[in-house]
């Protein structure tokens, strides 16, 4: 699975059906409720190779009739969708201290979700067989028939090999290092699994159904616990040599800077991140400062960085630490504006989604980049409020159902076209 792979080229009858049925589906997703008429104009396809082609979408379930739009003279013409209840993608979302498992139909909408801690004590095959209980509850508490999943996208933090599915050594997940997700999930499901870069899932997210639809160079950044970041490059995700791009959060901010998990000093993630937020809490505690931030668990990252955005409100400890986190990520962030000249910056994660950050980073990355005030630049939150990567993570295999569509017709095992 590889979302962002091209279609193959026309060279045989099978080719070109896969190639006509993703040009349906793909101006249906973006353009309906649409009408026949209006698909045989926007592809290019003749009206019986359309008519044909839906036909086999809405036996297959992937389209749906949805009502009669305006006349234009003659009668009213039948509107298709994709149809929500169709198809469902697994996102799942592993991170330093959390788990979090959804449903995702076709829209890009998320029907359900588990979210659970996760321990650093905790065994990556544990893990694994809790997140196949988790599929297999949504499954039943959503009605699902085995064949309406599609398969399970897993968005996680780098270094990841998203050929072979297995984990580098992340430094938030100790544990993990060498591990092979995909085929233990795959044998813990049933279902086929494509695994990548949290970063990269949120940026394809936010390009298929969220904010940066309409972007061409998207830059997508984390800012929670840990600090990444993802990016679009004309409409298509970029990796880099060995799965090594969107590392946001090991960008050198300060050549004399505390060390980071990765082993390296000054990184972004060792000074702004949840993580360093923690340590920095602790530090001005000791020293004596007085604050709420006292009285919560503030020696828990998760807890802290969930906690900050309201106590921020009325503690000065708990601004200031969100500013500090705002200064140093949007100084981090003018630096790739500048060497990227992105469209459009999506933000995410939860210190990125408060406000003090957020306000803090957009205004120092449009003072601090060469672009300066660029009004064509679009500074954006994430779509997806609640920080959930749940999207981005299912949308690893809805585009690559609706890109590269399954066989119809046939009995369904799991196989994709081609």
């Amino acid at each position: 699975m590889n979302p962002d792979s091209p279609l193959p080229p026309a060279g045989n009858n099978e080719s070109l059906r896969r190639n006509n049925l993703s040009a349906v589906l793909e101006c249906i997703r973006q353009s309906g409720p649409i009408s026949r008429a209006d698909l045989t104009r926007i592809t290019g396809l003749n009206f019986t190779t359309v008519t044909s082609i839906i036909e086999s979408l809405r036996e297959s379930g992937l389209v749906a009739d949805v009502g009669y739009g305006d006349s234009k003279g003659g009668r009213r013409p039948l509107l298709l969708h994709l149809n929500p209840h169709g198809r469902f993608a697994v996102g799942c979302e592993i991170q330093a201290t959390l788990v979090r498992v959804g449903l995702v139909n076709l829209l890009g909408e998320t029907v359900a979700v588990r979210t659970w801690a996760l321990g650093a004590e905790d065994q990556p095959d544990a893990v694994v067989a809790m997140i196949a209980a988790a599929i297999r509850e949504l499954q039943v508490e959503q009605r699902l028939e085995a064949s309406q999943l599609e398969g399970i996208g897993v968005a996680a933090p780098g270094p990841l090999d998203t050929r072979t599915g297995t984990f580098g050594n992340p430094p938030n997940l100790p544990r993990w290092q060498g591990y092979r997700l995909r085929s233990g999930l795959e044998a813990a499901t049933g279902l086929q699994v494509v695994l990548e870069k949290d970063g990269n899932a949120g940026a394809l997210g936010e390009t298929w159904y969220g904010n940066a639809q309409t972007g061409n160079t998207v830059l997508f950044i984390i800012a929670d616990v840990g600090i990444g970041a993802g990016l679009i490059l004309h409409r298509r995700l970029h990796r880099g040599l060995h799965d090594g791009a969107g590392e946001f959060g090991h960008m050198v901010i300060d050549i004399d800077g505390p060390e980071c998990s990765c082993g390296n000093h000054g990184c972004l993630e060792a000074i702004a991140s949840g993580l360093a937020l923690s340590r920095r809490a602790g530090r001005e505690l000791r020293r004596g400062v007085q604050s709420q931030v006292a009285g919560i668990e503030w020696n828990d990252p998760d807890k802290l960085v969930a906690a900050l955005p309201d106590l921020a409100r009325t503690d000065s400890l708990a601004a200031e630490l969100l500013n500090h986190c705002g200064r140093h990520v949007g100084i981090a962030l003018a630096n790739m504006i500048n060497v990227l000249s992105p469209d459009t910056v999506v933000v995410g994660g939860r210190l990125g989604l408060s406000g003090h950050v957020g306000a803090e980073l957009e205004r120092l990355a449009r003072e601090r980049s060469f672009l300066g005030t660029a009004t064509e630049l679009r500074v954006v939150n994430t779509a997806f409020p609640d920080g959930s990567l749940v999207t981005g993570a299912a949308s690893l295999v809805l585009a690559q159902m609706l890109q590269a569509p399954i066989e119809l017709g046939n009995d369904r095992n799991g196989n994709h076209a081609g």
